[in-house]
C-alpha cells in the first residue's frame, strides 16, 4: 500500500517536472527566413518555457556550438553547405546520444530521410508540412 502511494506520487512529480520544464533549441538551416519563421512558431507555442533558441546556418556551426552548450532539441535540415546535416547530425549524436535532432527539409526522397535517420536523427519532417502539430510531436521525444 506504502509503495503505491510512493509510486503516485513520484509519477506526480515527473508529471510536473515535464510541464514546467525549459527548453534549450538549435534551429540549424541555412535559409535564415526559414530559421526566423521556425522560431516565430517555436514561441508562439510554447512562449515562456524556452529557455533560449540559437540558430546557426551550417552543420559544422552545429557540430561546433554543441561543443559548447547544450540543447534538448536540434531542427537539422538535411541539405546545408559547408557539412549537411547528415554528417552534423552524425557527429552531434556521437558526442551526446541524449539530444533529440529532428531533420527538416523540403526533400521528400526516402534516400534523404533514410540518411538522417541512420544517422541519428529521431524524426524527419518535411518543411511544407512543419506545422504546430508535427511541432508537438517532435517535443514529445524529450523525455
Amino acid at each position: 500500500m506504502k509503495n503505491s502511494f510512493f509510486l503516485r506520487q513520484f509519477v506526480n512529480f515527473v508529471t510536473i517536472l515535464k510541464l514546467n520544464a525549459v527548453y534549450k533549441i538549435l534551429i540549424v538551416d541555412d535559409n535564415h527566413h526559414f530559421s526566423k519563421a521556425l522560431s516565430y512558431l517555436l514561441k508562439d507555442i510554447y512562449g515562456d518555457r524556452i529557455q533560449f533558441i540559437r540558430a546557426v546556418s551550417n552543420g559544422q556551426e552545429a557540430v561546433e556550438i554543441t561543443k559548447k552548450e547544450s540543447f534538448d532539441i536540434i531542427f537539422m535540415d538535411a541539405d546545408m553547405p559547408v557539412m549537411n546535416g547528415i554528417e552534423a547530425t552524425r557527429q552531434i549524436i556521437d558526442k551526446n546520444r541524449f539530444v533529440i535532432v529532428v531533420a527538416v527539409s523540403f526533400h521528400q526522397e526516402m534516400e534523404y530521410i533514410q540518411e538522417m535517420l541512420e544517422a541519428g536523427a529521431r524524426t524527419y519532417i518535411i518543411k511544407e508540412d512543419m506545422d504546430g502539430k508535427s511541432i508537438s510531436d517532435c517535443f514529445k521525444l524529450i523525455s
